[in-house]
């Protein structure tokens, strides 16, 4: 990763400290973090009860949190608050999105990396 932006979107340094420099625990780790994000997007942004979507918020800022992908985790930690005080419509419309611009920013990186290393 070359730009502070995409350090910022996934910590390497942090992510091998997890993995102990193992890089096929690495790949597991990161999959499972993808799945994480697919799944519970859709339950912070459009589930049916609050503290679903807190739990799921919860949930995807401890597992970004593991990987270092910061952004998410910071975007996940606001969105679980907000959800726990009764502020998700209004937070919801200030992140305005942001939360699955940097999932998908992340899982750009992510891909790009699987590219590099099949290379």
């Amino acid at each position: 990763m070359s730009s502070a932006a995409d350090r910022r979107l996934l910590d390497l340094t942090h992510l091998a400290r997890q993995t102990f420099g193992d890089r096929a625990l690495e790949r597991e780790v990161l999959a499972l973090f993808e799945q994480q994000c697919v799944r519970l997007l859709p339950l912070i942004v459009a589930g049916e009860d609050l503290t679903e979507r807190a739990d799921a918020a919860h949930t995807l800022k401890g597992a970004a949190r593991a990987v270092g992908a910061w952004r998410i985790a910071s975007l996940a930690g606001t969105l679980e608050e907000a959800l726990d005080e009764g502020r998700a419509a209004e937070t919801l419309a200030r992140l305005d999105g942001k939360l699955e611009k940097a999932i998908a920013e992340t899982r750009a990186v992510l891909a790009e990396r699987w590219r590099n290393a099949a290379a």
